[in-house]
């Protein structure tokens, strides 16, 4: 059974996949406590949350608290805050696309 640190990871790593494939460059913020990471491409900057589940769980919602503190990060950086939702299945595979949402 994966931790909820492990389902956190293999959610972000998805992401990261996905964006790197669309000719994004990932990187970590190593700030403790920080499940964001920024994604650079052209002349986008993307702040990217990710909230991942097993499937057939559903991705939790993201509480009003953490939305603001995410946009108000975003802003404060000059970027566009994003938020990814990811379903995987108990060996951190894919299950499905991700839902991606921009944060306003």
């Amino acid at each position: 059974m994966l931790r909820p640190n492990e389902i956190a990871e293999y959610g972000e790593r998805h992401a990261e996949k996905w964006l790197a494939a669309q000719g994004y460059h990932c990187h970590h913020n190593q700030r403790q406590g920080v499940r964001d990471f920024e994604a650079r491409g052209g002349e986008s900057q993307l702040l990217v949350h990710v909230n991942t589940a097993i499937a057939p769980g559903h991705p939790p919602e993201i509480s009003q608290h953490d939305h603001d503190s995410i946009v108000s990060r975003a802003m404060m950086l000059g970027f566009e805050p994003w938020l990814a939702q990811v379903q995987i299945d108990k060996n951190g595979d894919l299950v499905g696309e991700i839902a991606w949402s921009h944060m306003k």
